[in-house]
């Protein structure tokens, strides 16, 4: 079972009564909610209704809103109602949950149980579990080599072992990354019956697996990478090729645009974090004239050639937005500082197929908490298409 809510309750006033066939008490309480999707705070008047009567266990109900942040970091409230009773010498709970987040709506139908224990003088803790957790389906990771023109892609198949043929998603990491950045991507996509590839572009780190150097990577170079992998990803009996997506990352993101563009109906649809579409006016401020490009140069930790920056000043960041008829779901932060938010709405606004989610205080790359949103996101965005 998922640990989905931790609320340390802070027991404030207790009101008794004592009757001929049972008692009654009346807690007015307080405190502090944190957990995966939810932290926050009891609003006042929280109050748990617990009575006892002669030859049965003791029964409990408590009502109380809890306001705060959930895990996209929006503001929001949670009421909860449990009902419950003692059983074995531990109180087990049967809780409900409304919730305005639109992220937290799964909890209204989510089978939850939940514990009540002591932690201190005046205080307990209120445990609230998922009990259904979807059944994972099992995989292997398979690790190839695929040809691209005079080099070789380093990449990993993680494969779901099913009976019927999968869908299946290639996802490309940014500049001077690896496909090993979406590991716990490609490891929950298919634990979830998603064939995921994850590999190295051709020069596109200086750690880079593939061959090629990076002083011949261009975006142009890693979109020909790409469409390598999506041919050797339609190659393959166990997935369904019309049902193959991209996901990208930072400049990724940029190539899969790319390519998407270019392969257009081969392609089910895309998701993009926080999509590089900043790079051709980057390079245009840097180098307003061609004659000022050099032949190489190193940049953020990789030693680039003239090709990469002939490219990217030469590219229209929007044009494939203005061709692709695919839905498109892009995650932002709206602290990016490396990819302004605004390239983001600016690409909303363009493309006619495109939904982006604004995650607030994230940046260039998501917190541990807002990346498992997303993952549940995407994974739902790719059954559902």
């Amino acid at each position: 079972m998922e640990e989905i809510l931790k609320i340390k309750v802070q027991l404030d006033d207790i009101f008794e009564v004592e009757g001929k066939n049972g008692s009654a008490r009346m807690i007015a309480f307080s405190g502090e909610a944190d957990g995966p999707y939810f932290s926050g705070k009891i609003l006042p008047h929280g109050v748990d209704t617990q009575k006892s009567e002669a030859g049965k266990p003791l029964q409990l109900s408590a009502r109380y809103m809890l306001e705060g942040t959930d895990c996209t970091g929006k503001q929001c409230c949670l009421f909860i109602e449990n009902n419950g009773e003692e059983a074995g010498g531990q109180i087990v709970t049967k809780p409900r949950i409304y919730t305005d987040s639109e992220s937290l709506s799964w909890m209204e139908g989510a089978a939850l149980c939940g514990t009540v224990e002591p932690c201190g003088e005046d205080q307990v803790m209120i445990r609230i579990r998922r009990m259904e957790k979807e059944k994972l389906c099992p995989y292997r990771v398979e690790i190839h080599s695929i040809a691209a023109g005079d080099n070789r892609i380093f990449a990993s198949l993680y494969l779901p072992e099913c009976a019927q043929t999968v869908p299946a998603v290639a996802l490309s990491h940014g500049y001077n990354g690896k496909g090993a950045d979406f590991e716990k991507e490609a490891v929950y996509f298919a634990s979830h019956g998603i064939a995921a590839c994850t590999f190295d572009f051709c020069g596109g780190s200086a750690g880079s697996n593939s061959s090629g150097s990076t002083k011949k990577m261009s975006v142009l170079t890693e979109k020909e990478d790409l469409k390598a992998v999506i041919e050797f990803l339609k190659a393959r009996p166990e997935i369904n090729e019309k049902c193959l997506f991209l996901l990208g990352a930072s400049q990724g993101g940029f190539v899969s645009l790319l390519t998407a563009a270019e392969l257009k109906e081969e392609i089910r649809a895309l998701v993009l974090y926080f999509p590089a579409l900043c790079i051709p006016d980057d390079w245009r401020k840097e180098y307003p004239e061609f004659n000022l490009i050099p032949e190489s140069r190193e940049h953020w930790g990789m030693e680039l050639g003239r090709c990469y920056f002939e490219t990217a000043v030469q590219l229209d960041a929007y044009k494939p937005l203005r061709e692709i008829k695919q839905k498109i779901l892009l995650f932002h932060g709206d602290q990016d500082e490396i990819v302004p938010i605004s390239y983001a709405e600016k690409a909303a606004q363009t493309g006619a197929e495109v939904k982006l989610e604004v995650l607030p205080g994230e940046g260039h790359g998501f917190t541990e908490k807002t990346g498992m949103y997303v993952m549940e996101k995407v994974l739902d965005f790719m059954k559902n298409i």
